[in-house]
């Protein structure tokens, strides 16, 4: 009895390692940008004052000012309420802290999302 074994044509592995390749590149830049995004904001901060307003925080994220709000008040960017006022202020160094580590300047929806990648809800019904 002779045993075949299947193999796969030469432009088919070729085609695999392009598409392979393509994939690597896009999950590389995609990495990169987002570095790069979160270099040119972190550098931009630390030539701030220490202790930032709330509008001062949104100027230098590029968000909304009611964004950074609802963003302080979920626990997402770390801010203090003094006694003696009623503004939330930002220690620069906790915004930095926060930035580089990646999660806490993701938005709500964002964080939902992954939370909820592969979660599949027919299991549980």
């Amino acid at each position: 009895m002779e045993i075949k074994y299947n193999t796969a044509k030469p432009s088919h592995s070729e085609n695999f390692g392009s598409i392979i390749e393509k994939l690597v590149q896009k999950v590389v830049i995609k990495l990169f940008s987002a570095y790069v995004t979160r270099l040119d904001i972190v550098s931009r901060i630390a030539h701030t004052k220490e202790i930032l307003t709330t509008k001062e925080v949104a100027e230098l994220l590029g968000m909304n000012e009611r964004v950074v709000r609802d963003k302080i008040n979920s626990g997402l960017i770390p801010a203090y309420k003094p006694e003696f006022a009623n503004k939330f202020l930002v220690l620069r160094r906790d915004l930095m802290k926060e930035i580089m580590s990646g999660q806490q300047y993701k938005s709500l929806s964002m964080i939902e999302a992954e939370v909820n990648r592969g979660f599949d809800s027919r299991k549980y019904v």
